[in-house]
């Protein structure tokens, strides 16, 4: 596993993922009433998927039964099978910065199979970090079952961020059923100097 960029502490690291997950749990998770949350099991992914979830709940209402955890496994057909039970509204896939991208891609493409198989049919919520993993989604359109489950969703979302402008975007995913891919803002927000320059020092690996 991959701890830090060596640029960050470990608790850098972290302190980052609280940051940009607290933009999350406001704009990503802004409108449901029920969130499930599948991070990759390592300290960066679990840091930001915590952070979003006690944002939101502190933005949109504490309470029971709003948001829960389904952590990434080698048997996802268990875990997709149980967040369908559970009944959410949306989805968050929180694989952050700690695995190579070809991990996260797969991971990513792993989990939405799981998903379709197990008939979710609510909106999906996207990491910045799975979405630049897939190629923008392409990777998983190229697979047309993926393909036809992708368009068939009720909403995709995703944020993303300019560290340089010192801005997070939130943005509506539209994809058609031909899998051509576009992005319309619905939110930015301004991020501080030091949330900017934490992101700067955070270098993934690739």
């Amino acid at each position: 596993m991959y701890a830090s960029s060596g640029k960050l502490s470990i608790g850098e690291e972290a302190y980052l993922r609280a940051l940009t997950g607290r933009l999350v749990g406001i704009g990503l998770f802004k409108g449901f009433n029920k969130v499930a949350v599948i991070p990759y099991p390592d300290r960066i992914c679990e840091s930001v998927a915590a952070a979003a979830a006690v944002a939101y709940l502190d933005a949109y209402g504490y309470g029971p039964g709003k948001v829960a955890f389904f952590d990434y496994s080698d048997n996802m057909d268990d875990v997709a099978r149980r967040v369908v039970s559970w009944d959410p509204e949306a989805v968050y896939i929180a694989f952050g910065g700690e695995q190579r991208m070809s991990l996260v891609s797969e991971a990513t493409a792993k989990t939405l199979k799981a998903l379709r198989s197990a008939g979710f049919k609510g909106a999906l919520l996207i990491h910045v970090r799975a979405w630049l993993a897939t190629k923008q989604l392409s990777a998983l359109l190229s697979d047309p079952a993926l393909k036809e489950y992708i368009t068939s969703l009720k909403e995709i979302r995703l944020f993303t961020a300019d560290a340089n402008a010192k801005k997070f975007f939130f943005q509506a995913v539209k994809v058609t059923p031909e899998g051509n891919v576009s992005l319309s803002k619905y939110m930015d927000v301004d991020i501080t100097d030091e949330h900017a320059n934490l992101l700067k020092l955070s270098l993934p690996p690739q």
